[in-house]
C-alpha cells in the first residue's frame, strides 16, 4: 500500500506515536490522532504533521466508551474522507503486584488495553469496508501487543491478561476482515522508557537484553512502516520487537 495521500489513525501519540505520525507524515500520508487527556502534547504533534504539507486531526476521545469511539471515526472520516490506516497504540502500563490485587485492576487494564483497541477496530474496519478496493485492500490494521505475553514477569497479571488478549483479537480479526483488510500486530519490550522509570530500572531492563540494549521509536515504527508499505502478503501476525529478551532466562 503505498501512504501518499492515505489517511491515518492513530490512537496513543505521546512518545513512540509521536515520531510515527512524524515518519508517516513525511511519506504524504494524513494523520489523525486521538488522545484522552493529553491534548497539548497531541496538537504539538498534530503541528508537526501539518508543517510536512499534509492534513492532521487531533481528536479527544475516552477509547473505553463505545459512544466516543463512533465519534472519533465519524471525525476522521468526515474531515480526512476515510480511514485507510489504524494504527492501535494507547495504552496503559501500571503494576499490579499481587499481594495488592483489587478487582478494579483487572476491570481497569481490560477497559484500557484491550476493550478500547477492540472497540477501536471494530469501528475502524467497518469504515474501511465502505472504502474502494485498491489492489486487493480496503484498509490495514496495527495492533500494539508486549513481548512478555510470550513469557510474563511478575507484578503485571492484569496487564498481561489485556495484552493477550490482544493478540488473539489481531488473530482473530485477521480472519474476520480477510482478504481485504489485513491485521498485525507489534510486541514490543522498552522502548523510548516511560519517565517514571529510574536510571537503575533502565539498566536493569538493558542488562536483561541479549542485545544489550534499550529500543528506540524506530525500531518498532520501521517494522509499522513495512507491514503497513512494504508488504500487502502479511496478516495475522505478532512481531517481537524485543532485544532478544523472550530468548533469556531472566523473568525481569
Amino acid at each position: 500500500m503505498q501512504l501518499n495521500g492515505r489517511n491515518i489513525l492513530i490512537t496513543g501519540g505521546r512518545r513512540v506515536g509521536a515520531k510515527l505520525a512524524v515518519d508517516l507524515a513525511g511519506r504524504g500520508a494524513n494523520i489523525a490522532l486521538s488522545y484522552f487527556q493529553s491534548r497539548e502534547t497531541i496538537e504539538a504533534v498534530v503541528d508537526d504533521v501539518r508543517e510536512l504539507g499534509v492534513r492532521g486531526l487531533a481528536v479527544q476521545a475516552d477509547l473505553r466508551k463505545p459512544a466516543d469511539v463512533d465519534a472519533l471515526v465519524a471525525q476522521t472520516v468526515d474531515e480526512l474522507g476515510s480511514i485507510d490506516c489504524l494504527i492501535n497504540m494507547a495504552s496503559t502500563f501500571n503494576a499490579s503486584p499481587l499481594d495488592q490485587l483489587a478487582p478494579e485492576d483487572f476491570d481497569d487494564n481490560i477497559a484500557s488495553n484491550l476493550k478500547a483497541p477492540y472497540l477501536t477496530s471494530i469501528a475502524v474496519a467497518r469504515a474501511m469496508q465502505q472504502n474502494p478496493t485498491i489492489d486487493g485492500l480496503q484498509g490495514k490494521i496495527v495492533n500494539f501487543a508486549d513481548w512478555a505475553v510470550f513469557r510474563p514477569y511478575k507484578d503485571f497479571l492484569p496487564y498481561l491478561i489485556a495484552k493477550g488478549g490482544v493478540v488473539t483479537m489481531t488473530t482473530a480479526l485477521a480472519l474476520e476482515l480477510s482478504p481485504t483488510i489485513t491485521v498485525n500486530a507489534v510486541a514490543p519490550a522498552m522502548i523510548d522508557p516511560p519517565p517514571h522509570l529510574t536510571p537503575e530500572q533502565i539498566e536493569s531492563i538493558r542488562q536483561a537484553s541479549p542485545l544489550k540494549r534499550i529500543g528506540i521509536p524506530s525500531d518498532a515504527n520501521n517494522l509499522v512502516m513495512y507491514l503497513l508499505e512494504g508488504t500487502d502478503f502479511v496478516t495475522g501476525e505478532v512481531f517481537r520487537v524485543d532485544g532478544g529478551r523472550f530468548l533469556g532466562t531472566d523473568h525481569l
